[in-house]
């Protein structure tokens, strides 16, 4: 089996339980997530943000709770920590000619790794299917946000 990625809004998603997507979060998880799922720094960083974003989480998190709440959850038996090993440019130069906009960055970085790694990337967001052509299909999970 494949391990596969799960990208900022998956985990924040499985980890909040008032986020929109959380049912569908932990449905992916207990079918087949929990058996080999991986994170890497700009998820979790990205996730610490929200977390601490009163906006995003109606209420107060702090960092210390953020970073707990992180801990508990990459210390589950099928998590396993990806590092960024390579260098930006080289990591997304196969990518860059496909990235349209700032916001497709990390999707282009977390497709890269997927694809390194011969892994999927889990997430919501259909728009990374625009970055996934023909030789990253196979690399990207798409869940219904509900």
């Amino acid at each position: 089996m494949s391990r596969q990625l799960v990208d900022v809004n998956v985990l924040l998603a499985l980890l909040w339980s008032r986020h929109e997507s959380h049912n569908a979060a932990h449905a992916w998880f207990a079918k087949s997530g929990h058996q080999a799922w991986a994170t890497n720094p700009l998820v979790q960083l990205g996730v610490v943000r929200l977390l601490t974003n009163p906006n995003v989480t109606q209420g107060a998190v702090s960092a210390q709770g953020a970073l707990s709440i992180l801990r508990d959850a990459t210390s589950h038996p099928g998590h396993e920590f990806w590092p960024l090993d390579e260098p930006l440019p080289l990591a997304l130069q196969d990518l860059a000619i496909r990235i349209k906009g700032h916001r497709q960055y990390t999707d282009a970085v977390l497709l890269w790794q997927v694809k390194h790694r011969n892994g999927i990337l889990v997430t919501f967001d259909a728009g990374v299917k625009s970055l996934a052509v023909a030789e990253f299909t196979s690399n990207v999970l798409l869940l219904k946000s509900r």
